[in-house]
Order: C-alpha cells, then structure tokens, then sequence
C-alpha cells in the first residue's frame, strides 16, 4: 500500500512538471484594395463629406462572416478584417471620391469645413456566401445623398442600394477578399457616377432620376 502511495505521488509530481505546447491559431487580418476607379466629369465647386457608415448587427465585428443557406451564418475564428467593416469600407469610398478630382474636396474626417453635400449609408451585407453552385463574395450597401445646406426642396437627393456578387473557391480567404475588393470597386464606380450627376443635377435645379 505504501509503495503504491508513494508512486501515485511520484506520477503526480511528474504530471505537474510535464508541459504541453500547443501551438496557438495563427490568425490573419483581411483588407480591402483595388485601384481608384476613373469616373469622367466637370470638378464641381461643392465641398462633399463622406459619413461613417452604419453596419448590419450581424457584420459589426472583425472576424470574417459566412453563410450557409438562408438561416445559418457563422464567423471564421481565425480570419477577421483589418477594422471594422463599416469603418474600412467608408475608408476606401473616401479614397475613391478624393481621387476622382470631381469636387472642390472631399471630408471623411472631423473638419471645421461645412460640407455642401453628404454621402452616407449602411452595409446591409458583407460575407462569403455559399451556394449550390460554389461560393461567392457577398457585398450589399444601401447609399443616401443629401443636400447639407438650406435649399428648396427635399434634401435627399438619392437613395439606392448597390450590390457586388462576385463569385471565389470557397474555404480561400485571400480568394474571397479579391474577389470582394473586386466587387466594392464595381460599386464604387457606379456610386460615384450617381453621387456626381445627382449633385450637379441639384445645382442646375433640376432632380436627378436613376434609370
């Protein structure tokens, strides 16, 4: 009995000095990127301030979401965006309308400047999305422009909702943010086209109406 005592202790004391490494997950951050996209136009002499942009409960967090059929979603633990969505996203639209060259400038951050005119909205969706023929990246914004300053008429000058379905292999995170980044670009140029001529129709004092 003593003997069988004094190995359970030994076992006990080995146990406590052994120490198993587990490796911990390697996580990788995802962002955004494409080049500028090109839209044609006259500079308008209007000060144009891109808002933060609200984000869908379900998408308001880093790790990268999916979707498998209508109910079920889920996050990957270990792949995540750089920011928060509504935040990258603004980012890069920001970017975009800068580069144009189409306005006398462009705000996103906080600025003494008043703005004339202000581009804002939510990301109603943003996430691989699986299907019965493969997967594909899932980007759905709704988009509103307003007038900022006092003016006659109504101040909303448009509301649109754009939509980028490109579709990647599923399970290929570096796949499936090309192909997101790709469909952003897509609407970023076709925001920007309506954003320009939605202003400039309301400066010549006519209302813009999308086809």
């Amino acid at each position: 009995m003593k003997r069988s005592a004094l190995l359970l202790v030994l076992a006990a004391a080995l146990a406590g000095c052994i120490r198993f490494h587990v490796p911990a997950p390697v996580v990788h951050d995802y962002v955004l990127d494409y080049p500028p996209p090109h839209v044609e136009g006259r500079a308008l002499p209007v000060i144009l301030r891109i808002a933060p942009l609200g984000v869908a409960a379900i998408y308001d967090r880093q790790p990268i979401v999916y979707r498998d059929g209508i109910y079920s979603t889920g996050t990957y633990f270990d792949r995540r965006w750089s920011a928060n969505p509504s935040s990258m996203v603004a980012d890069v639209l920001a970017r975009d309308f800068s580069d144009s060259g189409l306005y006398r400038a462009v705000q996103h951050a906080p600025s003494l400047l008043a703005g004339d005119y202000q581009v804002g909205g939510e990301i109603e969706a943003i996430e691989e999305e699986a299907g019965a023929g493969g997967c594909a990246a899932h980007l759905r914004l709704r988009m509103l422009v307003m007038r900022l300053r006092l003016g006659k008429g109504d101040p909303v000058l448009l509301q649109r909702t754009y939509t980028g379905d490109e579709p990647c292999p599923c399970n290929q995170p570096g796949a499936l943010v090309a192909a997101m980044s790709h469909g952003l670009e897509k609407i970023s140029e076709q925001l920007q086209r309506d954003v320009y001529e939605a202003i400039a129709a309301d400066m010549a004092g006519t209302r813009h109406t999308l086809p």
